[in-house]
């Protein structure tokens, strides 16, 4: 049965109005910590797993490289496959055994797995990995891959059926990394149209039936290169409202919720649910980016004032509610290569003195915000609230999360809320370094950036990972003041779900009901 949007949205709200249908529901569950490492047993043969995420409306899109909502790259994760995978920070290869860089990572060699098939049941091969690299990187794309920055697609030469050679822009020391944390869905050679009758890709699902805003329906692919998925039909729920998705499955109109608030946990939840926590290590980085690019922050010392003055634990309490920890401003926690070094002491007086060494008292500063995840809005007002301490007047200016990365008001407000999973130093800092509202300056921080996603032999690239947390920790753009559970809600016969890169975006392609 098709789940009711409109019922679902006009009883979601507040947490009182959660709390009060969850106990409507049956008996209230305790408050007790979320569960760790739930739905391990392995899901039965047959059936129907139905999933609700945050949609993202009629913008919702088939193409890989076409939506941006947290329901598109679920969705996509198991009709589309890429080369290469993380898992717990490594790479695991996928559609490809190998990805081997040339001496001067000037270019590497792709060598594809045999016997994999398209849905339509024709063969994968170099021809399509070759097309897919063009078609993500085009700037047609609504949204196009960051490999276009660092690969030359044009010049890609496809050797046989199942080796490509692949130039790059500037040196890749570790390909199958970029392939792997990048967006990267292969595509059908000539594919141009995505409705639910032309999107073919080689995952464990194939599409059946698609209504943006609404829901995907998606059958089982048998001929799946790593084997069947366990369910016949996963049916996957678009919702906006992050209350509306715990109703979904309170209601029992779904059987897994990704991403809910953290008010879920502390209401508690019926008998036969369980809130669930992707772990310490799966924690989501909370924070700002600072705009270098304008005063004040276009000064190392007003930047290290702010992060001196952040009160990072009444940040946690206040915005994750206690689930999470106090961050220590480096993104990447949890990815290899991550600093794990003390968060730094709230001290204001210091924090006062560098800003009238900067001629910053009194500046007037503005940090955008939206809800585009649960607690921005709320970790923005807070921070205004504590830089008053210090003497600068902020303004948080809050919009809808669609105007949210306006590439111009981007430019013109002074910071950014910011999330982050734990995601490789080479992915995170390649991709804040290519916007410059929130790009890191220097030369040093340059060079260290360089090195670590150009150097062959693991020992540099270790030693230049560690630099530039150096930089970041002293003079860093980057405020981290918590990192936040990720937490779902599900049945408690759910499982088989998987974690790769991010825990708000998980893999379904082995989930099931036990």
């Amino acid at each position: 049965m098709p789940i009711n949007r409109r019922d679902l949205l006009r009883t979601a709200g507040t947490a009182l109005g959660a709390s009060l249908l969850l106990g409507a529901c049956g008996t209230a569950g305790s408050t007790a910590a979320p569960v760790r490492d739930a739905g391990t047993a392995t899901p039965r043969r047959g059936g129907t797993l139905r999933a609700v995420f945050t949609g993202g409306g009629a913008a919702e899109s088939l193409d890989p490289f076409g939506g941006g909502a947290p329901i598109d790259y679920i969705r996509n994760d198991v009709i589309y496959d890429s080369l290469f995978i993380l898992r717990a920070g490594e790479v695991v290869p996928a559609l490809a055994t190998a990805a081997e860089s040339a001496a001067d990572a000037r270019s590497f060699v792709v060598r594809l797995r045999p016997d994999v098939r398209w849905h339509d049941g024709s063969p994968f091969t170099a021809d399509d990995v070759a097309y897919s690299l063009r078609y993500m990187s085009s700037p047609d794309r609504a949204f196009p891959s960051q490999l276009s920055a660092y690969l030359d697609v044009k010049a890609v030469r496809v050797r046989d059926a199942r080796t490509l050679e692949v130039p790059t822009l500037q040196p890749v020391g570790d390909p199958a990394l970029f392939l792997a944390a990048f967006p990267g869905k292969m595509v059908k050679n000539g594919a141009t149209a995505f409705t639910a009758g032309k999107a073919i890709g080689t995952g464990p699902y194939r599409v059946t039936a698609f209504e943006p805003g609404r829901e995907a329906r998606l059958a089982r692919f048998d001929g799946h290169w790593s084997g069947a998925a366990p369910m016949d039909e996963l049916v996957l729920i678009g919702l906006a409202d992050p209350q509306a998705k715990v109703n979904a499955v309170a209601t029992g109109q779904a059987d897994y919720a990704g991403d809910i608030p953290f008010t879920t946990a502390k209401t508690g939840v019926p008998a036969g649910l369980e809130v669930r926590t992707a772990g310490e290590t799966a924690r989501t980085a909370f924070g700002f980016v600072l705009n270098t690019s304008r005063k004040p922050f276009d000064d190392p010392r007003v930047r290290k004032a702010v992060r001196l003055a952040v009160d990072r634990q009444a940040l946690v309490a206040a915005v994750l509610l206690g689930y999470g920890a106090p961050g220590n401003d480096l993104l990447c926690a949890g990815a290899k290569y991550f600093s794990d070094r003390a968060a730094p002491a709230r001290d204001l007086d210091q924090a006062r003195r560098l800003l009238r060494e900067a001629g910053a008292e009194g500046a007037r500063i503005t940090i955008r915000s939206a809800e585009w995840e649960i607690g921005y809005n709320a970790s923005t007002q807070v921070l205004a609230e504590q830089l008053k301490e210090i003497g600068l007047d902020m303004r948080p200016q809050i919009v809808s999360p669609a105007e949210f990365y306006e590439p111009k008001a981007l430019a013109e407000a002074n910071g950014v809320a910011f999330t982050s999973g734990p995601v490789p130093p080479a992915v995170m800092y390649a991709r804040l370094s290519a916007i410059p509202a929130l790009a890191m300056p220097g030369k040093e921080f340059k060079a260290a950036l360089g090195m670590g996603i150009g150097a062959t032999d693991e020992a540099q690239r270790a030693q230049a990972w560690t630099k530039l947390q150096d930089i970041m920790a002293e003079q860093g753009n980057t405020i981290v003041w918590g990192q936040a559970d990720v937490l779902s809600l599900a049945r408690t016969n759910v499982g088989g779900i998987e974690v790769r890169d991010q825990p708000k975006y998980p893999y379904l392609g082995k989930a099931g009901l036990a």
